[in-house]
């Protein structure tokens, strides 16, 4: 239980951080190479395997839900001083559709680390250091990603206040969600695993987010002064 409260913890940090590591890193290549092609290509190469997964996301989840897709975009491009890694033209829908669409990238994320997590532990490839490193840059990938943007979560706040404004009424109709055994499912020793193992891989994308934050910080600091 204290690993998965980690592991959702350590996600929640990593959603919160890395929707400013991308901008101001692309901000930062852009001061220092004055060049839109030179800042797309580097951004390309450092997020493209995420960018893919995330795009490819939104693509699958509309197509499970008979929502029309338009043009695809895999290859970044610049936005204003940020670089935006890339998109799906989603036909207008349901905001219910159009929420689960918004989110399938931290879904599928989520499902795909967790299950790579699951595979590692069944064949105890925790010790097979070439499979740790691919897992870390999996999760580096995956973790700076696979969270929805402002576009993605159009329509998400009318869809929890109709949540909200049905679970009232279940509320007073006196309809109940039948309770969870969260212990029995945490005493299994391979979901212990999991979580316990994704806490320590979670640590390599945050690590290196932490890092490029506090250096990108202190050189936009150094910048301002100079200005």
């Amino acid at each position: 239980m204290l690993f998965a409260g980690t592991f959702i913890f350590e996600l929640i940090f990593l959603f919160l951080i890395s929707r400013f590591l991308t901008r101001k890193l692309s901000a930062l290549l852009y001061r220092i190479t004055r060049s839109q092609l030179a800042t797309i290509n580097l951004m390309a190469f450092l997020f493209f395997p995420g960018t893919v997964l995330h795009e490819v996301s939104h693509f699958l989840m509309a197509g499970l839900l008979f929502v029309p897709v338009g043009h695809v975009e895999l290859w970044p491009k610049l936005e204003g001083n940020y670089v935006k890694l890339g998109s799906v033209q989603i036909a207008q829908t349901d905001i219910f559709r159009r929420f689960l669409i918004g989110v399938a990238p931290f879904l599928f994320g989520t499902v795909l680390l967790v299950g790579m997590l699951f595979y590692a532990a069944q064949n105890n490839l925790f010790d097979n250091k070439w499979f740790t490193l691919l897992l870390g840059y999996a999760a580096f990938e995956i973790g700076n990603t696979m969270f929805s943007s402002k576009k993605d979560m159009e329509g998400a706040l009318e869809l929890f206040a109709a949540f909200l404004v049905f679970a009232i009424i279940f509320y007073f109709l006196g309809v109940r969600i039948p309770a969870i055994n969260f212990d029995a499912i945490f005493a299994n020793q391979i979901i212990t695993q999991v979580f316990k193992q994704g806490t320590m891989i979670l640590l390599i994308p945050l690590g290196i987010d932490v890092l490029l934050f506090a250096i990108l910080s202190l050189l936009a600091r150094k910048n301002s002064r100079q200005y």
